[in-house]
């Protein structure tokens, strides 16, 4: 049986109407707690509703459904995800039997297919055979073909050479239409598709199941959208964010972005009682490295340093750079006898690095101040006392932790 969209009847007046109906949606959300949320329809259909709901749904999750200030209630599941609306997330719902004593209105042809022909996202269904029954507007636009091109044909065929992101065919392998019909669990992935001019685009594809009535799979659908702008905006993103909080030499959060986590700290710490621990580092002897081996030599050393900082401390730990040889650390849920602990182990692997100035190698030490933060403190005079027992550290020789 090839899936197909709600047939039209002769007596029906309308397909779809756009009206608010106020409603309730209720069911269980994916962390399985109940939820019951009241919104209003963005259109309506004998056999379904276009809702915005402030919780993400998937596909085929069920839903029930009630009119509000009546006793009219039916029982649906979630058709598709249509993506972000300024009331939420948006999603067609259908009902298995007709809802019109729900609605109180009658309707003609598909509601479904004017639906999803509206859709800004490229649609198609297929059934067991993989050919292809539907393909909306959106699906040409983003493909370049007509849905006289290609209905009826099979994807099996590698009509649109769908690739992975390392370039291998998928539609003779891992096709994700293909997995959903065998297991019935929907999926999400990123690949590239040929375009009917012979271009490849990115596109972000969901796959589901298509279930008739007795709830056997007849088929799936794909729902594609062009992640061309998604990935330059993402990667633009990051180049910002390395801008605005990176150290350009060794690659650590630079001092704007300590600050700025101090003072986040401190707020979890007024607020929750959660501890935190600062470590200042300075390396020790540092201008004479510069001064005999060169700038060249020094960075070397600093992108050492901050390689054995990450290495030697935990995942949660954040490390920066404070500026020239010095070094801050922030530490969640450590009080001042483990922060002492790891502190002495960076002192300890700081001064067993070293680099190649050639044909000898150069080392350093460290200076280094630790203190938790307490809940007087403000970002600048828990940085400052940190900074003041660095200097302890530094004017009893170096190479040592001091604390308070």
């Amino acid at each position: 049986m090839q899936p197909q969209l709600t047939a039209a009847s002769a007596h029906r007046r309308s397909d779809r109407v756009s009206i608010a109906f106020p409603l309730e949606v209720a069911g269980i959300d994916l962390a399985g707690q109940h939820y019951s949320d009241r919104t209003t329809t963005m259109t309506v259909s004998r056999y379904g509703c276009c809702v915005a709901l402030p919780r993400v749904l998937q596909t085929e999750q069920k839903v029930h459904l009630r009119r509000i200030g009546m006793d009219e209630t039916a029982v649906g599941r979630v058709v598709a995800p249509m993506g972000v609306h300024a009331e939420g997330h948006l999603y067609g719902i259908g009902t298995r039997r007709s809802c019109e004593s729900l609605w109180g209105i009658r309707f003609s042809s598909s509601f479904y297919e004017k639906l999803l022909d509206n859709m800004h996202d490229g649609v198609y269904f297929v059934n067991r055979d993989r050919k292809i029954t539907y393909w909306n507007a959106s699906a040409g636009q983003l493909s370049g073909y007509t849905a006289h091109e290609v209905v009826g044909k099979r994807c099996l065929d590698n009509l649109l050479g769908h690739v992975d992101e390392a370039g291998k065919p998928l539609c003779n392998g891992r096709c994700p239409l293909t997995e959903v019909m065998l297991d019935g669990r929907a999926r999400q992935v990123d690949i590239y598709l040929r375009h009917k001019n012979g271009h490849r685009v990115p596109v972000s594809v969901r796959a589901m199941p298509l279930r008739n009535s007795l709830g056997v799979i007849v088929g799936a659908v794909e729902v594609f959208s062009d992640s061309t702008g998604k990935a330059s905006a993402e990667k633009r993103v990051s180049e910002l964010e390395s801008l605005a909080f990176r150290d350009p030499l060794t690659g650590l959060s630079n001092r704007r972005f300590l600050e700025l986590k101090v003072e986040q700290s401190l707020e979890e710490h007024q607020r929750f009682g959660r501890l935190y621990g600062l470590l200042m580092f300075d390396l020790d002897r540092f201008k004479m490295v510069n001064d005999t081996h060169g700038h060249e030599v020094g960075d070397a050393l600093l992108k050492t340093v901050a390689q054995t900082l990450v290495q030697g401390l935990r995942t949660v730990d954040i490390i920066g750079r404070w500026g020239g040889e010095e070094f801050l650390v922030l530490m969640p849920d450590l009080d001042a006898i483990g922060l002492g602990d790891l502190a002495e182990r960076c002192r300890v692997l700081i001064a067993q690095s070293s680099v190649a100035a050639g044909s000898s190698r150069v080392s350093t030490a460290a200076s280094i101040g630790a203190t938790v933060l307490n809940h007087s403190d403000s970002a600048e005079s828990a940085i400052r006392r940190a900074d003041e027992l660095m200097y302890q550290s530094k004017r009893s020789g170096g190479d040592r932790t001091t604390a308070g």
